[in-house]
């Protein structure tokens, strides 16, 4: 059976669920303006965030690959860009960065000589790049186009005993319609390297994950002897090999790392952060166009960009919570699984996800450690 969605068609190949205009702040100094430009049009999309001055090293590189990343992203019509003038993250590198495969345009407070007149101009840009928006319809395009982001938080056994069948076999379906399915590498999953390392042919990939597997060594200062590797505790470990159950009848093609984008369908992993906004904001940088989100009881929190699906299991006691999209029963994993790819199709077509309806929607860029 050939699945499909309705989406909109980018002249890069790629697809968007979503069809909104990015007003990108290239520095927290230039929010404000940002937040009120974004504010006065239609279909305008705000991304603020914290970095951007006076940034150096690794985590200017990720500040600027990420927002290069999420300008990329097919939910995007197109994106206006907004500076302060003196930061380190400055437009005209980020205008160089960006592949120009959509219209864009970008500029800097001080340019203009004040907020007043970058919002007046922005709003006269991002007004005419509505218009276009409102005369566009969504096409029928085949379920190849997706990229699925999925992401775990809040986890238990029991969660995972209930979910796992039924979104392991919807990752089953989505590769075998040669969708691509990017899965967060979170904390949790660490442990379970060895299990993971076992499922790639990428040598690069499978050494990565054997030495997670050995203890939580994430990035730390080289000379700080007192940090020592902290060791997985059998409560940990017996976490991350139910997780890695997830990704049980397929093979890994690599492991990403932040902001890298997939080179071809099939599935990966992508290094994440304990913040489920940076998470999901990551796979906003890497292309993908709709997210899962499985937790224990629902997660308040989702990207302004892609739609995020919130999915919890479903016990017989527990008060159904109306931030929950799709709640996942033990048993009938076969029928529940088809109904979740039917969602997930009608979402990506524009159904509304119970936190879009909420209006919610956060974005956020990871720290790697050191600056210089």
């Amino acid at each position: 059976m050939g699945y499909s969605f309705k989406g909109y068609m980018r002249s890069d190949g790629s697809a968007g669920t979503r069809n909104n205009i990015g007003i990108i702040s290239s520095v927290i100094c230039s929010s404000t303006v940002t937040n009120e430009i974004a504010s006065k049009v239609d279909c305008a999309v705000p991304i603020v965030h914290s970095n951007g001055c006076a940034q150096l090293g690794d985590d200017f590189n990720v500040t600027k690959s990420m927002l290069s990343g999420v300008a990329e992203n097919p939910n995007f019509h197109s994106n206006l860009l907004i500076g302060l003038g003196c930061e380190t993250n400055q437009v005209t590198g980020l205008l160089a960065a960006i592949p120009k495969v959509k219209p864009i345009d970008g500029f800097s407070i001080q340019q203009m000589a004040g907020g007043t007149n970058t919002v007046a101009k922005g709003v006269a840009i991002a007004s005419e790049w509505s218009k276009d928006i409102t005369n566009q319809q969504r096409t029928e395009l085949p379920i190849s186009k997706l990229k699925v982001g999925i992401i775990t938080a809040d986890m238990d056994e029991q969660t995972l005993a209930i979910t796992t069948p039924v979104v392991s076999a919807l990752i089953d379906k989505l590769l075998e319609n040669d969708s691509t399915v990017i899965c967060s590498l979170t904390r949790t999953l660490e442990p379970s390297g060895n299990l993971l390392a076992a499922k790639t042919k990428d040598m690069r990939t499978a050494e990565m994950l054997k030495t997670l597997s050995e203890g939580l060594n994430r990035r730390r200062w080289e000379k700080d002897e007192s940090y020592a590797l902290s060791v997985f505790t059998d409560e940990e470990k017996s976490l991350a090999a139910h997780e890695a159950k997830l990704f049980e009848s397929n093979n890994l093609v690599e492991l990403l790392d932040i902001n890298e984008k997939p080179s071809d369908r099939g599935l990966y992993l992508l290094k994440s952060s304990d913040n489920i906004v940076e998470t999901i904001s990551n796979f906003v940088s890497v292309g993908c166009n709709v997210a899962l989100i499985i937790s224990k009881e629902g997660i308040l929190a989702t990207s302004n960009v892609i739609p995020c699906i919130s999915l919890a299991p479903c016990n017989v006691s527990q008060t159904h919570r109306d931030h929950v999209d799709f709640y996942i029963t033990q048993g009938n994993e076969e029928k529940q699984t088809v109904t979740l790819l039917e969602k997930l199709l009608q979402v990506s077509s524009g159904e509304l996800t119970a936190l879009e309806e909420y209006e919610l929607g956060e974005f956020a860029i990871p720290h790697i450690g050191t600056t210089f």
